[in-house]
């Protein structure tokens, strides 16, 4: 079983958002224990939820439908938090992993070694630690004269000489079941906070002559927990710097790592170069070979071997096929699809819509609710008007056709394989393959006309003036 804690309300983030939903890589900061409680085979997990509970069950819930739930309100302390998990205690036999929602640098590898070390003690209590240079702010693990630990002390309780202890309690514990149900209840509240602290446990198993054992982290870091807004900014570079490192080792040009934002669960291939300015968010797989320009933002999308997205472009749940190009200032929106060598350019938008191999929309267009085929050629400033108020229609541009500047498709229409509309034409019925459309009226000229304008505005014009 592992139980988070995930009920504070995170008050030096000064936010109104809890302290667990802020994110870190693109993920949630509770993303990062229930992650590492599902990579060490937890049977059941628990997380306690207490400060926008609905928010944090909500968030948790569209990922994580096995997670159980437990409710602390008041908030008064970790060990209060525990307390609540009793009744789920008592189901329970064997190790209970403990750890809290704002410790995301935590590896598995770790764990694993933390519950290897607590069955094989056979221990009642296993506490993670950690020795810092500087340990202010944390739980202190005070030991005795033959280095037994008797207690962890929190920051605002520590005596002149615990100060300097630098070994401190990394928020992580293994126990074992019986001893949370005998021991829990008999927690006091007489500190400084006024809490009832989890930390207790440790003398209390000192009292009763239960094992307890502590297991020192090789790499501190993994330690730190996000209580400011400014730690969570310092441990968002280190997270960035080393996803940028990784993906230079494995054949990626980074051209400018300070300012390339890419999230963990990218993945780019060999030979592609990122630029300065690029943000590439959540589920994105990127091919090789493929070029992002500077200020573009994608976001859960596939883009194939050899494309370019060029600048200032927008690509959200989209799909981009091999030697495709996007933009500059392009937008794909959810549901996009884009072929081999396609070309969406300047200021086009593109939702919901296919456009296959070879197809091009240059300039200033829209296509909404859209099937595009092979080689069509779409000119500036057109519009597929796909919402009649009431509801979306399609539109389908069939192979090899050709569509004049300036033209609104009023869906649901289809343009027949290899059929031409003129520009400026309003399109409300069905093309035949091979044929022109022009829907548009006729020209008509007025010789002298602008003249005898102008004079007759002159004149209005100096009338008012007398």
């Amino acid at each position: 079983m592992t139980i988070i804690l995930a009920a504070g309300k995170g008050t030096r983030m000064k936010s109104n958002l809890p302290k667990v939903l802020h994110k870190l890589g693109g993920k949630p900061l509770i993303e990062y224990p229930l992650h590492l409680a599902k990579s060490v085979n937890s049977e059941r997990i628990l997380v306690v939820i207490g400060s926008q509970s609905e928010m944090v069950r909500k968030a948790i819930e569209h990922r994580h439908g096995n997670a159980e739930f437990v409710l602390q309100e008041p908030q008064r302390g970790t060990g209060h938090a525990l307390m609540q998990c009793l009744k789920h205690l008592a189901e329970h036999r064997g190790p209970v992993l403990v750890m809290s929602g704002d410790v995301p640098g935590l590896s598995g590898e770790t764990l694993e070694g933390l519950l290897r070390s607590h069955v094989k003690e056979a221990a009642s209590l296993t506490v993670l630690t950690a020795v810092l240079e500087d340990p202010t702010g944390y739980g202190r693990i005070v030991r005795d004269g033959s280095g037994h630990p008797l207690s962890v002390v929190e920051q605002k309780d520590l005596q002149a000489d615990q100060e300097p202890i630098k070994e401190i309690n990394a928020g992580v514990y293994v126990f074992d079941s019986a001893f949370l149900i005998d021991e829990l209840p008999s927690l006091s509240d007489e500190n400084v906070q006024g809490e009832f602290y989890l930390t207790d446990l440790v003398e209390a198993a000192g009292r009763t002559s239960r094992k307890i054992l502590t297991v020192q982290l090789a790499e501190p870091t993994e330690a730190r927990g996000i209580n400011t807004l400014s730690e969570l900014a310092e441990v968002e570079k280190e997270m960035r710097d080393s996803i940028l490192r990784k993906l230079m080792e494995n054949g990626v040009r980074i051209v400018d790592p300070s300012s390339t934002f890419v999230d963990d669960s990218v993945t780019i291939g060999s030979d592609a170069v990122i630029h300065p300015c690029t943000f590439i968010y959540g589920n994105t797989r990127i091919g090789s070979g493929t070029v992002v320009f500077p200020g573009a933002v994608i976001t859960d999308s596939v883009v194939g071997k050899n494309a370019e997205i060029r600048p200032y472009s927008v690509i959200i749940e989209a799909e981009i096929a091999d030697g495709a190009a996007i933009g500059p200032f392009a937008h794909l929106r959810a549901g996009s699809v884009i072929g081999q060598k396609a070309r969406v350019g300047n200021f086009v938008e593109v939702k919901k819509s296919v456009l296959g191999e070879g197809t091009k929309v240059s300039h200033l267009t829209y296509v909404g609710d859209a099937t595009l085929g092979r080689e069509v050629n779409i000119g500036a400033g057109c519009v597929t008007c796909n919402y009649d108020g009431f509801a979306k229609h399609r539109t389908t541009i069939q192979d090899g056709v050709f569509v004049g500047s300036g033209t609104m498709m009023v869906a649901p229409v289809t343009l027949g394989t290899n059929c031409m509309v003129a520009a400026g034409s309003t399109i409300t019925h069905d093309i035949p393959e091979d044929s022109l459309a022009i829907a548009r009226a006729r020209q008509e000229i007025k010789k002298g006309w602008t003249v005898k304008w102008r004079k007759k505005m002159t004149q209005k014009s100096d009338g008012e003036g007398t």
